[in-house]
C-alpha cells in the first residue's frame, strides 16, 4: 500500500535530507530540536519515506501513555490511514498495532519487556529515544542494550535521542560514533511575566493564583480571548483550578477541559480537539512536552509538578510534589508559541 506524506512545512524539514544522509552513512543520531518543530510526529515518517526502514518498522518511545496514543493518533490522520494499520501504539494494557504496522509509538516499559522476549529486536528497523531529558530508568536501560545489539549482532539498527533540551556533548561521547543535528524549529514570539514577589507559607491556594492569573491574561489580551492552557501538579489540583477559573467572569463562553493521564481517552481527545469557542485546558506535565495542543496563546504555570520518587522510609515509590527545572519551565512556556 503507498502512503501518502505530509508536506514539509514544519521545521524538521529544513534538515531532512541532513537526517537522511547521516542515518545512511552512520545509524546513531542525537538530534537536538526545539519545541515545535515537529520531530516527534515527523522524524518516522521521514525514514518511512526515505525507505530507511525497508521493511521493518520504526519504535517511538514516549515517556508518558497519553504521548504515545496521542502521537500515533495524528500521524495516522496526517497519512490518510487508519489508526492500528501502518500507524499504532502499544501501552500497558492496550495493543493497538497489526502485522502492517510500521510506525509504532510505545512506552519504554513495553520496549523493555520485547527486549527480554526478543534480544534482537526482530522486526525493528529503527528505534527512537524520543524527549530523552525527561531520562527515566527503563529508557537508560533500554539504550545501553539496543547500543550492545546494534554493536554485536544488528549492524543495520538505526537509533535516534531526540529532545529539546538535553546536553548533546555528553550524549555524542556516550553515543560515540554518532552524527549530532539540531533544528532551529520556528515560533511564535512569547513574552514571559512572573508573580510580582515571592508568596510565603499565607500564599492563597495556587489554584486560585492560577485562576487570577487567567482573568489577568484575558483582559490584557489584545487579539480578543485567547485559548489557554494551565499547568498544575495532579488531578485534584486541576478539579480546583478548573472551578476557581469557573467562577470568574472572564471565563463566560469558555469550554473548561482537564486534560491528565488517568482521564478516558476519549476526554483526552475533548482536550486536544478544536472547538467554535475559545478553551481552557488544565493540564498536568503531561502536556509539557510532545503534544501540540492547537491555539494556544496564553499559559499559565504553577511550577510545580508530581514526580516520582524512592521514599526509603516506606520502600515504596511515590510521587512528590516538587517545583520543575528551568528545562521544563521553558517548555510549559514555549506551548504558547507553537500555532499562535
Amino acid at each position: 500500500m503507498r502512503i501518502p506524506f505530509t508536506h514539509g512545512r514544519l521545521p524538521i524539514y529544513e534538515i531532512e535530507d541532513e537526517i537522511v544522509r547521516k542515518l545512511t552513512a552512520i545509524r546513531r543520531l542525537v538530534l537536538q530540536a526545539p519545541t515545535g518543530s515537529g520531530k516527534s510526529t515527523q522524524v518516522p515518517q521521514i525514514l518511512l519515506k526515505h525507505g530507511l526502514l525497508a521493511n521493518g518498522q520504526v519504535v517511538i518511545l514516549q515517556p508518558r501513555r497519553l504521548a504515545a496514543r496521542l502521537l500515533a493518533s495524528r500521524v495516522a490522520k496526517e497519512l490518510g490511514v487508519e489508526i492500528g494499520h501502518e500507524v499504532g501504539y502499544q501501552i500497558r494494557f492496550e495493543n493497538v498495532t497489526s502485522g502492517a504496522t510500521r510506525i509504532k509509538f510505545e512506552t519504554e516499559g513495553v520496549l523493555l519487556r520485547q527486549l527480554i522476549d526478543d534480544p534482537a529486536f526482530t522486526g525493528i528497523q529503527a528505534i527512537i529515544f524520543d524527549e530523552f531529558h525527561e531520562r527515566h530508568l527503563y529508557g537508560d536501560v533500554t539504550l545501553a542494550r539496543a547500543l550492545d545489539i546494534q554493536e554485536q549482532k544488528r549492524l543495520d539498527l538505526i537509533l535516534i535521542v531526540m529532545s529539546a533540551t538535553l546536553d548533546s556533548r555528553a550524549l555524542e561521547k556516550y553515543l560515540a560514533p554518532c552524527a549530532v543535528l539540531r533544528s532551529e524549529g520556528r515560533m511564535f514570539p512569547v513574552d514571559v511575566d512572573y508573580l510580582p514577589r515571592r508568596l510565603g507559607s499565607t500564599a492563597p491556594p495556587v489554584w486560585d493564583l492560577a485562576a487570577d492569573a487567567f482573568s489577568q491574561g484575558v483582559r490584557r489580551s489584545d487579539g480578543g480571548r485567547p485559548d489557554v492552557l494551565i499547568f498544575m501538579p495532579g488531578s485534584y489540583e486541576i478539579h480546583r483550578t478548573i472551578e476557581a477559573v469557573r467562577q470568574r467572569p472572564e471565563s463566560r463562553g469558555y469550554v473548561l477541559l482537564p486534560l491528565h493521564g488517568e482521564l478516558p481517552p476519549r476526554d483526552q481527545d475533548q482536550a486536544v480537539a478544536q472547538y467554535d469557542h475559545p478553551k481552557v485546558v488544565v493540564a498536568t506535565n503531561v502536556a509539557e512536552t510532545s503534544i501540540t495542543i492547537e491555539g494556544i496563546r496564553l499559559v499559565i504555570d504553577s511550577g510545580l509538578a508530581r514526580i516520582p520518587r524512592y521514599d526509603p522510609h516506606r520502600g515504596i515509590n511515590t510521587l512528590f510534589i516538587e517545583r520543575i527545572s528551568q528545562s521544563s519551565a521553558e517548555q510549559r512556556a514555549g506551548r504558547a508559541g507553537r500555532t499562535a
